[in-house]
């Protein structure tokens, strides 16, 4: 039966006066038509940009809620002993889900195409992805739109942690602890000891290699774990540079500079979490400057080596990452600073022949341990709302974490080209890079993270990342960035 907007009431008329199996064809054809790309999106959920309210709309609404009384009322009438209460179907719940992914729109629009074939009392209004970022998951807060789900950086989880619904790892969502190792749960911890995040990754942070390119350009086998210093990473870039490559590459982002390289003065090298914490504070406090410091002129250092070959010289904050993967891939330049989410930039076009991996990037002059250890962590996290969502959009809301993350574990580290964090999925991953990260996890050569991952506020990478792009193009001197930096410390107490 084909259903005309002007034909819905007599349809409705219609279907109370058929038997059962008239009934459920007739409702179930209207049904299939109002959860079309044409149906109706409640006010508060998802994208409202993309709703568009007529007339035709309004009476193909009231239609599908007649359908549905007339199916519940004939039912009734239609089997004895059934009470209204009984008759009523469960309510459709619908959710929305927002990710901090860059160019994998299609992909989660994909994952939760699936999600909702496989439940269908369960409609996800997906939100694309916006450069904006945190800006934007404010946004939708702000105006009452705030989403059931959202794959966020663990420091705006935990920024915003009194928006957020907790996990029960005691009951419905037991399979978290099973799954993920309280070490990467860790920073998504309140103080007493609640989980209000499931990562979604573990990554890394460090210098991606072509081992092909920098053979070619030596003649020498190269070995990453020969590069124990920050001078020894010097002396390989000239080599590289004498052999007519550029040695290694910045994109000169403010993410890149601002926090993950900048982020690497409170990390690991100062130790233990609660070092990383107490050598914060000590900025904070005054009592550590900054420019004086050791960990910090030992990163600076490396920071100025890698800016001295840096292809990206001619124009140091483009900051184009699609354009840095492809000089990469076509042997232009051998290294880059970057993560071992870099093979998302470098796969469609990398010479099948080519080898590629991701080593720690020196941070000091001597031979220290830190230098062999990667900087691993759980990059982002699924949380759930429970400030604008009901109960029923959260049971949803946690059910697609688990989907995501459990059920189509291998479909997301093939898209994402992501290690993953837990313990019982048996997932091959594609990327060679996330293959390095792990080896280093199985050998123990990791450093802390937690500053990184726990510790920053939000806006530590663009308003210092502002920073070290002024330093890096010449705008700015190592003192004064180290002041610039120690101020804004001192503004967060």
């Amino acid at each position: 039966m084909n259903l005309e907007p002007v034909k819905y009431e007599e349809a409705a008329i219609y279907a109370v006066n058929q038997r059962i199996p008239n009934i459920c064809r007739i409702a179930g054809a209207a049904l299939k038509r109002s959860n079309s790309q044409e149906s109706f999106i409640p006010p508060g959920i998802g994208n409202r940009e993309n709703f568009k309210e007529d007339e035709a709309m309004k009476k193909h609404v009231v239609a599908s809620k007649i359908l549905t009384g007339a199916l519940a009322v004939a039912m009734v009438a239609s089997v004895p002993g059934m009470s209204a209460i009984n008759a009523k179907a469960d309510d459709q719940v619908t959710i929305s889900l927002y990710t901090t992914v860059p160019g994998h729109d299609e992909d989660f629009e994909k994952f939760c195409a699936d999600f909702m074939e496989a439940n269908p009392d369960i409609t996800v209004n997906y939100i694309a992805y916006d450069s904006s970022e945190k800006q934007k998951w404010m946004t939708l807060y702000a105006s009452g739109e705030a989403p059931t789900v959202s794959l966020m950086d663990a420091v705006d989880i935990r920024e915003n942690i009194e928006n957020m619904a907790a996990y029960d790892l005691e009951g419905d969502d037991s399979w978290i602890k099973d799954q993920v190792d309280d070490s990467n749960l860790a920073i998504f911890k309140d103080d007493n000891g609640s989980v209000y995040g499931v990562p979604n990754s573990v990554q890394s942070m460090g210098i991606i290699y072509n081992k092909t390119t920098i053979e070619k350009a030596t003649g020498e086998e190269f070995d990453p774990s020969t590069i124990k210093s920050n001078a020894d990473l010097d002396a390989l870039c000239q080599k590289i540079q004498d052999g007519g490559v550029s040695p290694i590459m910045f994109t000169g982002v403010d993410w890149s500079l601002g926090s993950h390289f900048l982020s690497q003065v409170f990390n690991g090298i100062q130790g233990d979490e609660e070092a990383q914490k107490a050598f914060i504070d000590s900025v904070k406090d005054g009592s550590t400057e900054l420019k004086t410091n050791d960990a910090w002129n030992g990163v600076m250092d490396t920071f100025d080596i890698i800016a001295k070959y840096n292809y990206n010289s001619n124009d140091p904050l483009v900051g184009n990452t699609e354009l840095d993967g492809q000089a990469m891939a076509k042997g232009d330049v051998a290294m880059w600073f970057m993560g071992d989410w870099g093979w998302s930039y470098l796969e469609a076009v990398a010479n099948a022949d080519d080898e590629y991996g991701i080593m720690p990037c020196p941070l000091t002059g001597s031979e220290d341990e830190i230098n062999q250890e990667l900087g691993v962590f759980p990059a982002k996290g699924y949380c759930v709302d429970g400030s604008q969502n009901d109960e029923a959009q959260q049971a949803a809301g946690k059910k697609l974490v688990e989907y995501l993350t459990i059920e189509r574990a291998q479909d997301m580290s093939d898209a994402l080209s992501i290690a993953l964090p837990f313990k019982n999925v048996d997932v091959t991953v594609a990327s060679p890079l996330a293959n390095a990260t792990q080896a280093y996890v199985a050998d123990g050569k990791v450093q802390s993270t937690y500053a990184f991952s726990a510790l920053l506020p939000s806006d530590f990478w663009s308003e210092n990342g502002a920073v070290m792009q002024q330093y890096l193009v010449g705008q700015m001197d190592r003192d004064t960035a180290a002041d610039a930096i120690q101020a804004y410390w001192q503004a967060q107490n």
